[in-house]
């Protein structure tokens, strides 16, 4: 089984891969490396909707992957999920993508550009079909920007036109791609800081590091299980 995993920066799951053996490499974003009867593959795109979406397109190009796994960190807008959890978002919105009006920002959908049902998306949001029990993790709903919002305002806002539960620079971009090119795939994210108004040093990075990385692996785990025993 061949996975790809995605990540914005190293740093976000550099505690992961050091665990690994690392094998060739495809080229400057790809990284190969083997885990037990696993073939796990890294990409690192940059940070952003835009990097994400041609270095993965390019990425499930040249090899046929059986499951994409966008990993890494992100802000969450609900008390209730602490810092440190770990999450699995199931579906993703676009959050700065439409038409800037007197009265505010409204979507493509809202505009009559797009239909709120048109492929990908359903009723505006982008879904994952996939369920992994494995997981036994949170599902949230997440929303993507090119922005990390850190003013009352704009999370006013954001908040209150898209109720997301968590907040990423890169999901809807995989979800966008993997939808379009009928591949398994998951967004696991670990809760880093809450959206308000930015201080980092209310933010506890390592931990969510720490976290993510336990989870990723005891999914693993689960799944070489399951597949050594088919």
């Amino acid at each position: 089984m061949r996975i790809l995993f995605v990540g914005a920066t190293c740093f976000e799951l550099y505690q992961f891969f050091e665990n690994l053996v690392e094998i060739e490499g495809e080229g400057k974003n790809i990284f190969r490396y083997k885990w037990y009867d696993l073939e796990i593959d890294l990409l690192i795109p940059g940070i952003g909707m835009t990097f994400t979406a041609y270095h993965l397109t390019r990425a499930l190009y040249n090899v046929k992957y059986d499951l994409v796994i966008n990993a890494g960190i992100a802000g969450t807008f609900r008390d209730e999920l602490s810092i440190g959890t770990v999450v699995n978002v199931k579906s993703e919105q676009i959050c700065d993508l439409g038409i800037e009006e007197e009265c505010g920002v409204i979507s493509l959908f809202d505009a009559g550009f797009m239909e709120s049902d048109q492929f990908p998306f359903e009723n505006g949001r982008m879904v994952n079909p996939n369920h992994f029990k494995e997981l036994e993790l949170h599902s949230v709903d997440g929303v993507t920007g090119n922005i990390s919002h850190g003013t009352s305002e704009s999370i006013s806002k954001i908040s209150g036109k898209f109720d997301p539960d968590v907040e990423s620079m890169e999901g809807a971009a995989v979800f966008y791609v993997c939808l379009h090119e009928k591949i398994p795939f998951l967004e696991i994210r670990a809760i880093s800081n809450y959206v308000e108004s930015r201080d980092t040093t209310k933010w506890d990075i390592p931990l969510a590091i720490e976290n993510l990385t336990d989870e990723l692996f005891r999914f693993l785990r689960k799944f070489a299980k399951i597949k050594q025993l088919s």
